[in-house]
């Protein structure tokens, strides 16, 4: 059964390209932790076009967060940039490409008033 980081991933790879990170070039690195396991992914954007591995490389943004986090975050469940206020997630490098990143993310689902 695949859970919903390596789906999230996939699904990038698969994509191959991303019209909505046209204007983005960078490489982002993802450490999620799950107990005292750890979990890389790299994704490496170069105009749209993108290549997702577990390769243990340089990235311009490193972002580290629990992976219970980062599956409420490609649920739509979690913003990234109220993660980081809230200290559950951290990023080192660039964090302005994580604000790009953020459009491959699904939308929050809105609440009822």
């Amino acid at each position: 059964m695949t859970d919903a980081t390596t789906a999230f991933f996939q699904a990038l790879e698969t994509r191959g390209h991303a019209p909505r990170l046209e204007r983005v070039t960078g490489v982002f690195r993802f450490d999620l932790t799950n107990g005292k396991r750890k979990e890389r992914w790299l994704v490496e954007v170069d105009k749209g076009n993108i290549k997702v591995s577990h390769r243990n490389a340089k990235a311009d943004c490193i972002v580290h967060v629990d992976k219970k986090v980062f599956e409420r975050m490609v649920a739509g469940e979690v913003n990234p940039l109220v993660a980081i206020l809230r200290g559950t997630l951290q990023v080192e490098g660039d964090a302005e490409l994580l604000a790009l990143f953020q459009r491959v993310l699904p939308a929050p689902a809105s609440r009822a008033s």
